[in-house]
């Protein structure tokens, strides 16, 4: 018997599915599998919007997407594991997006998606995950607390 797979992967017979490509490496060593998850778009904003509005347009936002992975999922063989896998991805996505804009991006794309990785995070099917820390964070107190995304490199953006 060979040690070999040769995995013979269902594509689905359905228009809706995010996973577009699934395999072994030739030494059976690695899964290979690529999905296509929709991504959250940053709305155009005016720079003096204020950021409960970034913070309700990203909430909006994850909302929208959740209901938009639900149809993209539902051609699934396994639905349940492509929607957590696909928050997970998402969440990490957001989070690195955060990560690499930092110090050259406006305030407010950052604090959309810094809510936005927030927000897929408390999703009911991953709530339970420790994703790590919550990428906004609250400076100050009372009517002067103002929110910061802080990247997971330590660029700290001032608030």
């Amino acid at each position: 018997m060979s040690t070999f797979l040769d995995f013979q992967w269902p594509h689905p017979d359905h228009p809706n599915f995010i996973c577009w490509h699934r395999a072994f490496d030739n030494t059976n060593s690695n899964s290979l599998i690529a999905l296509r998850i929709p991504w959250i778009q940053y709305p155009p904003t005016d720079a003096k919007t204020c950021w409960h509005s970034i913070r309700d347009m990203a909430r909006q936002a994850v909302q929208d997407w959740a209901v938009v992975l639900e149809d993209k999922i539902s051609g699934e063989a396994y639905y349940v594991h492509q929607r957590v896998t696909s928050m997970i991805h998402m969440n990490e996505q957001l989070r690195l997006t955060v990560d690499s804009l930092a110090g050259d991006a406006e305030e407010n794309m950052l604090l959309f998606y810094g809510f936005a990785a927030d927000e897929v995070a408390a999703l009911p099917a991953i709530r339970d995950l420790k994703l790590g820390r919550k990428v906004v964070k609250m400076v100050g107190s009372g009517r002067e607390a103002h929110p910061i995304a802080v990247p997971r490199r330590g660029k700290k953006r001032s608030g």
